[in-house]
């Protein structure tokens, strides 16, 4: 079979079989007659079921949304499951609560395709992005089935696939037995004109065939003209959407933050300063920040903080010359988070502006790792130049810290004067001196840091708070569930925004 259930969790009632699902509920009296969690209206609640062909926090970007949706789900009391690739079975058993860990279903790619995202890994950029399009695909198409067993067994009323959030990219499933909901979608971002030519050629020439790709496939695979919503983060992403899929589109956010997993530190920090040990690429520790009273504790090196995929889009090698710049003013050290494929030419690129003794490339960190360390930085920058969204940058908000970010892209959405300082993007010497700059104001004004912290958490609770996002998303099934009922989406309703 193309695809089969890869979780054998007696304890979870979840057993494999080879033609079939088998489930097996223990999850206590059948709740389905109860009060309604997202309003206690007289009706039962929904059962949902995530769907996602990637699912992973260390990994970052469009891979933690599956998993935050779940997990907010699951918190809320939702009845929900997880379905992912067999690929994430690792990371999720050491990173979810073994409740919900046992409410993971594991399915296999396309047989024969494995080979595809291997090897992909190690082409450059052009068909390495083509090569993971195909493994997205791949993956879904295997799921299709299990997804339609998964809906007749476990009585499922919502199947809501929130990746791939580019709004070109096919999706295959439909005819699933349930409503359906996509998304939040954002994408259409290019290069700022200035930065264009960091593209290669070959990358250059695979970007311009995508769309082409992406307009075919998009009329053998029906499941975004078919589901019976589709939520955009933006009006950008809506007009990407094909016109076919334009017949019930909600707007929603596509970030959100569970506060409680990013709080505000207390001033100063030292208790949640991270003892920094040496490590491979590393020079000198970073100075640790003194148990003693802020009056005293002023004097000591800043600490900027960036998280994210090392790839050649995220801009660190402009980052890397603003520290370099901001360092000969201020003494400062460097702190970045993530791996990726660029990761050592980056490393290389530190020592080559002469301060790479002060910066520290850390890899991948657990989410709890990472939201220490964000409270125990003085500011966090990003130079990304291709950004859709940006949730390193709420989540920094969220920890009442400055941001200093490109502006261009989902910055300008979450970031102006009073909660950061956006960088121009004019050109490449442009935008690493006005890091540099804003490196050098924040490191020497701490109630400006402060002030611009607390405005940035402010406006995380009152936009961007995971669990106003899912009061909104559970609506919207709501409205899904209505469309399905009625037999499909009306082409003629009007969008609508939530």
């Amino acid at each position: 079979m193309a695809a089969g259930v890869r979780m054998a969790r007696r304890g979870s009632g979840w057993r494999r079989g080879r033609g079939r699902v088998a489930v097996e509920l223990r999850d206590g009296p059948d709740q389905r007659d109860g009060p309604d969690q997202a309003g206690g209206k007289d009706r039962r609640p929904r059962r949902v079921l995530v769907v996602s062909h990637y699912a992973s926090e260390r990994n970052g970007g469009e891979g933690s949304i599956p998993l935050r949706l779940f997990g907010r789900l699951r918190a809320r009391g939702v009845e929900a499951w997880l379905l992912t690739h067999v690929s994430a079975r690792a990371e999720l058993s050491q990173l979810l609560p073994a409740a919900d860990f046992q409410r993971v279903i594991f399915a296999r790619g396309v047989r024969g395709f494995g080979p595809v995202f291997t090897w992909g890994e190690r082409l450059p950029a052009g068909l390495r992005t083509i090569a993971w399009g195909i493994t997205q695909l791949e993956r879904q198409v295997a799921m299709v089935p299990v997804a339609r067993r998964l809906v007749r067994e476990l009585a499922i009323d919502v199947v809501h696939q929130p990746i791939s959030v580019s709004p070109v990219i096919p999706s295959p499933l439909t005819r699933l037995g349930a409503a359906v909901v996509m998304g939040p979608l954002n994408g259409g971002m290019e290069l700022p004109p200035a930065f264009t030519g960091r593209d290669s050629s070959l990358y250059a020439l695979t970007k311009a065939v995508r769309p082409v790709a992406a307009t075919a496939l998009n009329r053998l695979m029906h499941g975004r003209p078919e589901a019976d919503v589709v939520l955009v983060a933006n009006d950008r992403t809506r007009a990407l959407l094909p016109r076919s899929a334009r017949g019930n589109v909600t707007e929603i956010s596509d970030m959100g933050v569970v506060l409680a997993s990013w709080p505000v530190p207390d001033e100063p920090v030292p208790g949640d300063a991270v003892p920094d040990e040496p490590v491979p690429g590393d020079t000198v520790p970073v100075e640790l920040v003194p148990d003693e009273p802020t009056a005293a504790w002023e004097g000591r090196p800043a600490r900027f903080l960036f998280l994210g995929r090392l790839v050649g889009w995220k801009g660190v090698d402009i980052l890397l010359d603003a520290f370099a710049l901001a360092r000969e003013r201020v003494p400062a050290s460097l702190e970045i988070v993530g791996d990726g494929p660029e990761r050592a030419r980056l490393a290389e690129h530190a020592v080559r502006t002469g301060r790479g003794a002060e910066v520290f490339f850390r890899g991948w960190l657990d989410p709890d790792e990472c939201a220490r360390r964000m409270r125990a930085c003085d500011a966090y920058v990003s130079a990304s130049l291709q950004e859709s969204g940006g949730i390193a940058v709420l989540e920094a908000m969220a920890c009442a810290r400055p941001v200093i970010v490109s502006a261009w892209g989902g910055h300008l959405a979450s970031v102006d004067a009073a909660v950061g300082v956006l960088a121009d993007v004019s050109s490449r010497g442009v935008l690493v001196q006005e890091m540099a700059d804003a490196m050098v104001r924040l490191a020497r004004d701490p109630g400006l840091r402060a002030r611009l912290g607390a405005s940035g958490r402010r406006r995380v609770e009152a936009r961007y708070d995971w669990d106003v996002i899912l009061d909104r998303t559970l609506a919207v099934y709501d409205e899904a569930v209505a469309s399905y009922a009625g037999g499909g989406i009306s082409r003629a309703r009007p969008a609508s925004r939530v």
